[in-house]
Order: C-alpha cells, then sequence, then structure tokens
C-alpha cells in the first residue's frame, strides 16, 4: 500500500516536470558527439512529447517503444531518460526505472528532481547506502526541506547510523520546533545507545513545551520506573497528581514505582484503585491479573489478591463479557469449577461469539459431569458454529454415557468431519464410534474403528482391553481376543478390569484354570466392589460346578447392583437347583 501511494506521488510530481525536461533538454547538448540537423532535432522533440503525452493518458507500451526510438536518435537526451523511468515506474518495474534514472544524472547531475526520485526509489528498495549519498546531497541543496530531512532520516536509521542521525533530527527540530514525534524517536535513539540520562533530557523537553499535559509526567516517571531509577520518578507523579489527581494513569505508574521500590502494599493498593475505574480497558486489567495466574495454586497471598482484583473488575465492569471470561479462566486455574460454570454463563450471556468459550465451557460441563446441561449447551454451540468438532464430540460422549448408541453415531460421525490436525481428539472419536457401533450390534464398523485406533497407538490399552472384551462376549475371534488381552495387562497391570477381561476370554475358550486364575487376581485389585467382576466369578465356578460358591459371588454381585434382570434370574434358578 505504501509503495502504490509513493508511486503515485512521483507520477503526479513528474507531470509538472515533463514540459521543463524538454526546455533543459533542447538547450543542453555537451553530451552529444554528433549535431543534429534541424530538421531531426525537431522530429525527435515531437516523438519525446509524444511519447510523454501517450505514457500519461496510460498508454504504456506505445510511449515505451517511442522512448526508444527517441534514445536511438539522441542517447544523451536525460529527460528521455527520466520519462522512460516514470513509465517503468508506472508498470512496477522498480529495478528497470533505477537505471535509467541513473543515466539522466549522469548526463545532467544539476537537475535535483532526477535525484529526489532516484533516492525515493532506493529507500523503496531498501538501498539505504545509495539512498543516503542522494539524500545528502539533496538537503545540502535543500535544507529547509523538511520532508527531505525525514528520508535523509530514514536511510541513516536503516543503516544504524544513530549518531548522524540525531543531527539530522536536529535539523527538523530547528525548522518544525518540538514535536512529540521527534522527541520520542530521539528518545529511543538515545536509549538504543544506552545513553539513559540523554533519553530522559528528551521526555523533560516535553514537559518544558507543556508543562500542564500529565501524560509527559507520567511517560518520564514510567521510564525512570522501567529503568530502575524509582526516587527519580516519585517527583513527577506527584507533579501528574497536582494537575489531575483523577487521571487512572497515574494510579498505573504508581503501582510501577510501588512494585520497583518493593512497597507490596502500597502497589496493591495502587492496583485496586485502578481497577476500581472502568476508564481503563477490561483489556489492560486482563494484562496486569495475568502476572498473578502462575501463582494461584502455589502462593495464597497472591490468589487473594487476584481475587480481590477480580471482584473489583467485575464491579466495574459488569456486563463485560472479557472480565467474566477472566474471572472464569482463574476459578478454572483452582479447580473451583461449579464457580467458573456461573462465569462462563454469564461470558455467553453478553456474547455468544467466541467460540474458545463454548469449548471451556462444555468440557467444564464435562468435568463436573452435569450431562444434561451439557448436551444442551453442546447442541446450541453446533448451530453457532456448525464446522466446530468439538461440539459434536461433547453431545456424542454424553449420548454414550446415557446408551443412546445411534445418537452418539449420528454425532461423532458428524464431528469427525471437522476434526483438523488434531490426532488425540480423532483417536477418541473413534473409540467412542467404536463403543457405540458395539452398542448397536454392528460389529463390524466396531472392529474397524477399534483397528483403526491401534493401527495408529498399537499400545493403547483400554481399547485393547475392550476390544478384547467385545470379541469374547460375541464368543468372535478368541484366539485374537486373548492376545489383546493379554497385552493390554502387559501393558498395565493390577488393573481389574482387565484381569477380568482376560479371565473371561479364557472362559470362552473353556480354559477354566485361567479363567480362575485371572478372576482371583482381578479380586485382589479391588475387583470385588465391581458386580460385573463377582458376577463373571461366579459364572465361572458353575461352569466348575462349584454351585455354593457360584451363588456367593452372584449375591456380593446383587448387593452392588441388584437391576440386573439377568443376574437375578441366574440366582433365582440356581437357588431352587440348590434346594
Amino acid at each position: 500500500m505504501k509503495k502504490s501511494i509513493f508511486l503515485t506521488f512521483i507520477l503526479f510530481t513528474c507531470l509538472t516536470l515533463t514540459q521543463a525536461q524538454r526546455k533543459k533538454h533542447t538547450n543542453k547538448k555537451t553530451h552529444q558527439t554528433t549535431q543534429l540537423s534541424e530538421e531531426k532535432q525537431i522530429a525527435n522533440s515531437n516523438k519525446f512529447i509524444s511519447a510523454t503525452k501517450e505514457r500519461l493518458i496510460g498508454n504504456l507500451d506505445a510511449a515505451e517503444i517511442l522512448f526508444n526510438e527517441v534514445l536511438d536518435v539522441e542517447p544523451f537526451h536525460d529527460a528521455a531518460y527520466f520519462e522512460y523511468a516514470q513509465l517503468l515506474i508506472a508498470k512496477n518495474k522498480i529495478l528497470e526505472a533505477i537505471p535509467k534514472l541513473n543515466k539522466a544524472i549522469e548526463l545532467n547531475d544539476t537537475n535535483y528532481w532526477y535525484k529526489i526520485i532516484l533516492a525515493s526509489l532506493y529507500n523503496a528498495t531498501q538501498d539505504y547506502k545509495n539512498s543516503e549519498i542522494l539524500w545528502k546531497q539533496i538537503v545540502k541543496k535543500h535544507p529547509d526541506n523538511l520532508d527531505y530531512l525525514y528520508n535523509y532520516s530514514i536511510a541513516l536509521v536503516h543503516q544504524n547510523k544513530l549518531k548522524e542521525v540525531m543531527k539530522v533530527y536536529d535539523k527538523i527540530e530547528l525548522h518544525a520546533g518540538v514535536s512529540e514525534d521527534i522527541i520520542n524517536i530521539k528518545h529511543n535513539i538515545w536509549i538504543h545507545l544506552k545513553k539513559t540520562k540523554k533519553a530522559a533530557n528528551e521526555l523533560k523537553r516535553l514537559i518544558e513545551v507543556y508543562p500542564y499535559e500529565v501524560k509527559y509526567y507520567l511517560q518520564i516517571a514510567d521510564f525512570y520506573n522501567r529503568n530502575k531509577m524509582s526516587k527519580q520518578a516519585i517527583s513527577y507523579i506527584e507533579k501528574a497528581k497536582e494537575i489531575d489527581s483523577n487521571n487512572v494513569e497515574i494510579n498505573i505508574v504508581l503501582y510501577d514505582y510501588y512494585v520497583s521500590s518493593k512497597k507490596e502494599k502500597e502497589a496493591f493498593s495502587a492496583l485496586q484503585k485502578i481497577f476500581a475505574s472502568p476508564v481503563l480497558a477490561v483489556e489492560d486489567k486482563a494484562k496486569i491479573l495475568m502476572r498473578y495466574y502462575p501463582y494461584l495454586n502455589n502462593h495464597l497471598q497472591y490468589r487473594k489478591e487476584a481475587f480481590i482484583l477480580l471482584d473489583t473488575l467485575i464491579k466495574a465492569h459488569p456486563e463485560n463479557p472479557m472480565a467474566w471470561s477472566v474471572y472464569a479462566d482463574f476459578y478454572s486455574a483452582i479447580n473451583q469449577l461449579d464457580k467458573a460454570v456461573i462465569a462462563f454463563e454469564k461470558v455467553l450471556e453478553y456474547d455468544q461469539s467466541k467460540y474458545v468459550v463454548w469449548e471451556q465451557y462444555l468440557f467444564i460441563l464435562v468435568d463436573i459431569r452435569e450431562w444434561d446441561k451439557a448436551l444442551e449447551k453442546s447442541n446450541a454451540a453446533k448451530e453457532l458454529f456448525p464446522n466446530q468438532a468439538i461440539p459434536y464430540f461433547i453431545s456424542g460422549i454424553i449420548s454414550v454415557f446415557n446408551s443412546n448408541w445411534q445418537e452418539a453415531i449420528d454425532d461423532l460421525e458428524e464431528g469427525r468431519k471437522f476434526i483438523v490436525e488434531n490426532e488425540a481428539l480423532l483417536l477418541e472419536t473413534y473409540f467412542y464410534l467404536a463403543e457405540s457401533y458395539n452398542g448397536i450390534k454392528q460389529y463390524n464398523k466396531s472392529d474397524e474403528y477399534y483397528e483403526k485406533i491401534l493401527i495408529k497407538t498399537p499400545d493403547n490399552d483400554l481399547v485393547l482391553n475392550n476390544y478384547a472384551y467385545s470379541l469374547s462376549v460375541r464368543e468372535e475371534r478368541l484366539d485374537y481376543a486373548l492376545t489383546l488381552a493379554e497385552k493390554a495387562n502387559k501393558i498395565r497391570a493390577n488393573q481389574a478390569s482387565y484381569e477380568d477381561t482376560y479371565a473371561w476370554v479364557f472362559f470362552k475358550k473353556g480354559n477354566l484354570e485361567q479363567a480362575e486364575k485371572w478372576i482371583k487376581k482381578a479380586l485382589e485389585h479391588r475387583g470385588n466392589e465391581s458386580a460385573t467382576i463377582l458376577e463373571h466369578y461366579g459364572d465361572i465356578l458353575l461352569k466348575k460346578n462349584d454351585k455354593q460358591k457360584a451363588l456367593k459371588y452372584w449375591l456380593q454381585a446383587k448387593e452392588i447392583d441388584d437391576t440386573n434382570s439377568d443376574l437375578l434370574e441366574k440366582i433365582k434358578k440356581l437357588q431352587q437347583e440348590i434346594k
């Protein structure tokens, strides 16, 4: 965009120069080795005028042919080279225009317009070394022109010639007076040169010119704070207070002063005033609060201060979604998820457009097992963000937990389409799809998803276990199921549910000794708290014809879960047999 504006400026300038260059050309023949006849000179001048006219009306290709013809006849025609360069600039052929301008200057080095245009092109192409040479000549000829001085300073700055550029800025100030922009540039240069005192003196000059402008007192106080010179800062802060005691920026600089001076109580008091004022933007307050974030779980005093400030923030900005979002993040960090949920709901009350907020909110609802609300809100999120995977995933897994297998499949299959560069989420989606297809007895699809996961993560013990159990229940590929279960137990030993699966595969294969061995291991590892494991042990014992002991374990299973109709029927039947 800048280059486009720059080129437009060059073209506009050159329109005013065309006539002058033509006149100048007719009087200057010092480089020509052959004098043209008057007839040829007139013809070539007319061709030059035609070429310039074609360029100005935008017929660039026609103009280029004519300029080349002019230069064939008069190779020392400086104005023709200059105009040809303008044509190339219009075609955005900057690098081709530069040699043409150099040739024009070689033929007529007293024409400063040529030099100004070429110097500007050097700036545009970041050739600051050549740019500096030309601007130095130009400002020597035109020492009062601020534009030329600014351009000269640009060439110097980009070559890190900071001492030289300071002299140029001094000249600019002589003509333009004290400027905040120039002062700040000089201030930053002195900082770069490690001249702290001179950097401070530049800021003091602003105070001299604008003695009732609070921001300049605060700027120098802030500079002293940042450079471990806080003792010098306080007088400027006090002066700012005298001018405008209600200015919230004063408390910000005062806070930094107290921090630099290690006055923690005073610093926090200043912070409270900052947060109580609605003037300072929530974004700025959030940045300050984030300094506390790393210490929330290991520094009680900082946690206390953070939540005092958060409460103050909410009072000052009760309807600002960002304020509530920070509030939610902090409560999430200390695992007070109920309060985080309330805060996220406030965010969504004022602004539903931020997808990341919905995602955080949904995950917390799942964490605190608010299944119904999580399902409701995930469906709302799907309406707002139909191409985001997480809302489908959340509603899908809730349907899995509720054994609504087809609804789970619908959501998970749809959400799978929108997973991009997130393999962990994709594999989790595959897992719940495998479980869901197993739930509706579409075993081929279920096995397909289990296998997809194992291709990517062959040591996924949960998948190995669940896949093995699914095969054992339907009594399919039992040797493969045994391999899967064995691997799961090697990866994660002493896991009751895995040992139960291994036992159950042995049971289905008719190996009752191994089945009993592994079910006992499961019971040793808290399997006696599982109705399923206790029931399985009863089944194994019954198969071994130990009816009394089988009944004992089935009854224990019933104490844990008395809703299993199959178990209740088995107990009733066995009790009758034993009688």
